[in-house]
C-alpha cells in the first residue's frame, strides 16, 4: 500500500512539473480566454436568452389550454342544483376546461417571430465581434510579451559584452596601456548594463502578468509563453490593398452583419405595429360540469358522481372578432415611432460600415509605415553593427578610449531596439490586416 501511494505521489508531481513547464502558443492563448473570460460568458448568457424569447415567438401560434377545478361547502339558504334557494347545509364542487386560438391578428404573430429570429442572429454575431476583439487583445499581450523577451536577451548580451570589457580593461590598465580612469568607466557600463537588464525583466514579468491577468488564470508565477520563428520578411508577410480588404469584411465581419440583422428586426417590429390596424378574430372552446351533494335523481334516489357528470355537464364553442375603430391614435403614433426605429438602425448600419473603412484604412497606413520603419531600423543596425566592430578594433589596438567604445555600443543597443520594436509593429499591423480578411490571429 505504501508502494502504491508513493508511485500516485510521484505521478503527481510529474504531472505538475509538467504543467508547470507548458508554454502556451498564440491559439492556446486565444482559445483559453474565449473559454473563461467572463464577458465572453455573459454574452453567451445573452445568446440564450434570446434563443428562448425566439421559441417563445414561435409558441405564440399553439392554442392555450386552461383547466380549473373548485369546491365549497354552503350553510344556510343558497341555491341548490335545481337553481332555488333552499335552507339547508350542502356541498357542491366544479371543474371546467377551456381553450383558445388566435386565427387572425394581422400577421403579428409572424413577424413577431421573424423580428426575434433576427435579433437572435444579431445577439450571435454580437458573441462572435466579442469573441474576435478578445483574441486581438490577447495577440497584443502576447506579442509585447515577445518584444519584452528579446530586449532581454539584447540586454543579457550586453552584460555580458560588458563583462568582458571589464576584464580586457583591467588587464590593460595592469599593462599601463590605458588609464585607470577608463577601468572605471568600463564598470560603470557593466552596472549600467546589469541596471537595464533588470530593468527588462521586470518589464517582461509584468507583461506575462498581465497576459495571464487576461487569461482569468489564477496560478501565473511559471507561466510563460512559445517563441515562434518569425520572419516579417517572408512572402506570407504581405499588405493587402485597403479596399480589397474591406470589400470582404464589409460582407463577413461580425459588427456589420449585426447591424444588418438589427435593421431587418425593427423593420419586422414596424410590420407588427402596422398590424395593430387589422381586426383580431379568434376561436374558442369550454366544457364545465359540477357536483351537489343534495341532487337528486328522477326516482328520488341521490346521484351519485357518475350521474351527475352525465346531466350537468355543458360546453361551448364560439368565435370572436375585435375590429379596432379608434384607440386616441395610439396605432398610429406607434407606427410613426417604429418608423424612427427603422431609420436610426439604417444610420447605425451605415456608421458601422463607415468606422469599419475608417479601420481598415488606418491599418493599412499603419502597415505601410511600419515597414518603412523596420527597414530603415534594419539598415541602422548594419551600420551601427559596423561601426561597433570598427570602435572595438580601434579600442583593442588602443587608438580609441572607453567612452567611444561606449558610444558606439549604446548606438548599436539603440538601433537593436529600434529594430524589434519596429518588427513586431509591422507584425501587429499585418495581422490586423490578415483579421480584417477572416484569417485567424496565430504566428
Amino acid at each position: 500500500m505504501n508502494k502504491i501511494r508513493l508511485a500516485l505521489l510521484i505521478s503527481c508531481l510529474s504531472l505538475g512539473a509538467v504543467s508547470a513547464q507548458q508554454k502556451w502558443s498564440l491559439e492556446d492563448c486565444i482559445n483559453y480566454a474565449i473559454k473563461n473570460n467572463l464577458t465572453i460568458k455573459s454574452g453567451a448568457l445573452t445568446n440564450d436568452a434570446q434563443q428562448i424569447k425566439l421559441e417563445q415567438s414561435k409558441n405564440q401560434i399553439l392554442p392555450d389550454v386552461s383547466g380549473s377545478f373548485g369546491s365549497s361547502l354552503n350553510f344556510g339558504t343558497g341555491l341548490n342544483d335545481k337553481n332555488l334557494y333552499v335552507q339547508q347545509n350542502s356541498q357542491s364542487s366544479s371543474m371546467g376546461l377551456s381553450t383558445s386560438m388566435m386565427l387572425f391578428n394581422g400577421f403579428r404573430v409572424k413577424n413577431a417571430i421573424k423580428a426575434q429570429e433576427f435579433s437572435s442572429l444579431a445577439s450571435k454575431e454580437d458573441l462572435k465581434k466579442a469573441k474576435e476583439s478578445l483574441a486581438v487583445s490577447i495577440s497584443s499581450a502576447y506579442l509585447q510579451v515577445l518584444y519584452n523577451k528579446e530586449l532581454l536577451t539584447i540586454a543579457e548580451e550586453q552584460v555580458t559584452l560588458s563583462q568582458n570589457q571589464v576584464s580586457k580593461s583591467e588587464i590593460m590598465a595592469s599593462y599601463g596601456k590605458i588609464p585607470e580612469g577608463q577601468v572605471f568607466e568600463a564598470r560603470a557600463q557593466m552596472a549600467r548594463d546589469k541596471y537595464n537588464a533588470v530593468e527588462c525583466k521586470s518589464t517582461l514579468q509584468l507583461s506575462l502578468l498581465e497576459l495571464t491577468q487576461m487569461l482569468e488564470l489564477k496560478e501565473w508565477a511559471n507561466f510563460d509563453i512559445q517563441v515562434p520563428e518569425i520572419d516579417v520578411n517572408s512572402s506570407a508577410m504581405v499588405i493587402q490593398p485597403a479596399d480589397e480588404v474591406y470589400n470582404y469584411a464589409v460582407t463577413n465581419k461580425s459588427d456589420v452583419k449585426a447591424s444588418e440583422y438589427r435593421l431587418k428586426s425593427s423593420e419586422k417590429s414596424l410590420e407588427i405595429t402596422k398590424g395593430a390596424l387589422y381586426p383580431t378574430i379568434g376561436i374558442g372552446a369550454n366544457y364545465s360540469n359540477r357536483f351537489y351533494s343534495e341532487q337528486r335523481n328522477v326516482d328520488g334516489t341521490s346521484a351519485n358522481l357518475g350521474d351527475q357528470l352525465n346531466v350537468n355537464g355543458g360546453s361551448s364553442i364560439g368565435i370572436n372578432m375585435s375590429i379596432p375603430i379608434f384607440n386616441r391614435f395610439d396605432t398610429k403614433n406607434n407606427i410613426r415611432l417604429s418608423k424612427i426605429e427603422v431609420e436610426k438602425s439604417k444610420l447605425e448600419l451605415e456608421n458601422t460600415r463607415k468606422s469599419l473603412y475608417k479601420e481598415i484604412q488606418q491599418a493599412w497606413f499603419n502597415a505601410v509605415k511600419a515597414t518603412e520603419k523596420y527597414k530603415s531600423s534594419s539598415e541602422a543596425v548594419v551600420n551601427s553593427e559596423e561601426a561597433f566592430r570598427f570602435a572595438q578594433e580601434k579600442y583593442n589596438n588602443e587608438r580609441a578610449t572607453i567612452y567611444e567604445f561606449n558610444e558606439a555600443k549604446m548606438n548599436l543597443v539603440t538601433a537593436r531596439s529600434n529594430q524589434l520594436q519596429g518588427k513586431y509593429n509591422l507584425l501587429f499591423c499585418i495581422k490586423i490586416l490578415d483579421f480584417y480578411k477572416g484569417e485567424p490571429l496565430k504566428l
